[in-house]
């Protein structure tokens, strides 16, 4: 924390009463917080649906022991606050403590010969055509789109997307933002190419600045919504006190 006041003296942060401190990533929100640890989880991790349930109950991510949108050989996992907007940060490092301590625990069950909770077989999303063509004046998601020019409609996103650009971006939201830039000198297009290019995200949107966040709320208001459960008319007070 005195580190961050150092840093004070020179340049402020960019913080408001709603969103707290103001990141790019909408998922980053409020504390900018993300508490960690790693931990040794082999038999849990093979069944995904138990694992991904006990995280989902403690409001922890699951990463790769070495970064977002790693795999792991090892049984070795980054396990980490998901919650960051509308709470303070002794509430977010229980998030974690907590989520840790029940996958451990369920660890040290499997060892001791318990089974592995039963679980629904997942589904699988079905898969658009490779050869199906976007509707007249849409643009289809995926690599071929390089640069924030290529998106010159509303973006089509294959079966089974699961990013909240994929579920937010509606034709009557590229309809009010298209060909626009925030007061930074950001445009729209550049703030959802990210998401349009790479279908695998989970967020797929980032703001071009801390004023991308109202001057086009139409998209980035349900998505705070949706990951933080934190809604329009909330307020962020942070608590930076670590006693």
């Amino acid at each position: 924390m005195l580190a961050l006041e150092k840093f004070e003296k020179v340049a402020k942060f960019s913080y408001d009463n709603h969103l707290g401190y103001i990141t790019t990533c909408p998922t980053n929100l409020g504390t900018a917080m993300r508490a960690s640890v790693h931990v040794c989880l082999p038999l849990l991790s093979k069944n995904k649906a138990e694992f991904q349930a006990i995280a989902d109950k403690y409001h922890v991510q699951i990463r790769g022991a070495h970064g977002e949108h790693t795999e792991t050989d090892d049984g070795i996992f980054d396990i980490s606050n998901k919650r960051r907007l509308g709470m303070s940060m002794t509430l977010l490092v229980q998030d974690m403590y907590d989520g840790v301590k029940a996958m451990i625990k369920r660890e040290m069950e499997l060892k001791g010969g318990a089974k592995p909770a039963a679980t629904a077989a997942p589904t699988a999303a079905p898969t658009a055509a490779a050869t199906e063509a976007p509707a007249a004046g849409n643009v289809k998601a995926g690599p071929h789109l390089k640069k924030p020019e290529d998106i010159t409609g509303f973006v089509e996103f294959p079966a089974g997307t699961k990013s909240l650009l994929c579920k937010f971006l509606t034709p009557e939201t590229y309809k009010a933002y298209k060909g626009k830039k925030d007061s930074c000198g950001v445009s729209f297009e550049r703030m959802i190419l990210s998401g349009a290019q790479n279908v695998d995200s989970g967020i797929g949107v980032y703001a071009g600045c801390h004023k991308s966040y109202y001057e086009m709320e139409q998209l980035f208001d349900p998505i705070i919504l949706d990951y933080h459960g934190h809604k329009k008319t909330d307020k962020h007070v942070s608590n930076m006190d670590h006693t």
